[in-house]
């Protein structure tokens, strides 16, 4: 019983160090992704002040603000690209590795209780056969067990004699 807990810890502190695993590349995503919409609201305030140098003037100040919005927006798609790559660490292959050892090692106990329940309920069958041939012809079970020590006894006495 003690080897059945041990690997049932086993297999939850597995599935905690997955969940944590997942969780903080979950959280890593979130991060970029929020930094990414930032700079994507600073790129699209600069098209609003690029749309307003627009207006006041012909060609200086505006080709500047639409540049510096074309490389916000540039930074922001590849932060994005970035946060979607991010994959989970070794850290996690090594605890799906530990669960699912865990797990086999529950699978062959699980099968040897089986078969141990199996030897069980083959006795008791063996048992109950015995009693109810017992129980349909008790004078045979007593013959048996009366006559094996009378004929021990008989052998021995002959063997004595002729000594």
């Amino acid at each position: 019983m003690d080897g059945f807990v041990r690997t049932m810890r086993i297999v939850w502190r597995a599935e905690l160090l997955i969940i944590e695993a997942k969780l903080n590349v979950a959280t890593k995503r979130i991060g970029a992704t929020a930094f990414a919409g930032l700079v994507f609201v600073f790129g699209l305030g600069m098209l609003n002040v690029a749309g307003f140098f627009a207006l006041q003037e012909s060609w200086g100040p505006i080709y500047a603000a639409l540049g510096v919005a074309a490389a916000d927006f540039l930074i922001a798609v590849l932060l994005v690209l970035w946060a979607s790559r991010m994959r989970t660490g070794p850290e996690l292959d090594l605890a799906r590795e530990v669960r699912d050892s865990g797990l086999l090692e529950l699978e062959a106990r699980a099968e040897t209780v089986q078969d141990e329940v199996e030897a069980i309920r083959d006795e008791l069958l063996t048992l109950k056969k015995s009693f109810l041939n017992f129980s349909r012809n008790p004078l045979d079970g007593t013959i048996h067990a009366l006559l094996t020590p009378i004929l021990t006894l008989l052998i021995r006495s002959l063997t004595k004699g002729k000594e």
